[in-house]
């Protein structure tokens, strides 16, 4: 399917929600995580919603596949932090959060 751009893509729109999702939880970490878990969540966010972005913007097939692989990889990123990392273990995200989190994610590698 061609897309006009990007933000057609239900890849894109599907990880831009995630970010305002991730965005609104993270608000409320404490400040002392602004630097670590905070910005490493957040970044990973972020590297989803440009990755796609940029990958439509390339015009060789091999740069495009690149930056949606990248993308993909930040899916996955999102997902082991949120699974693995101290977030649920230290209650600052709750289990029904970390479930939506993974799910919606799991379902943008998919897309991706």
């Amino acid at each position: 399917m061609a897309y006009k751009d990007f933000t057609q893509m239900a890849v894109w729109q599907k990880a831009f929600n995630l970010l305002i999702e991730v965005y609104q939880l993270t608000k409320s970490f404490p400040k002392e995580e602004r630097y670590g878990m905070i910005s490493d969540i957040r970044r990973s966010a972020n590297s989803v919603v440009h990755n796609t972005a940029e990958g439509f913007g390339r015009y060789e097939k091999r740069d495009k596949t690149r930056f949606y692989k990248i993308s993909r990889g930040s899916c996955y990123e999102i997902i082991s932090q949120t699974l693995v990392s101290l977030a649920l273990a230290l209650k600052y995200i709750n289990q029904e959060d970390k479930e939506d989190l993974v799910t919606v994610y799991s379902e943008a590698i998919k897309l991706n």
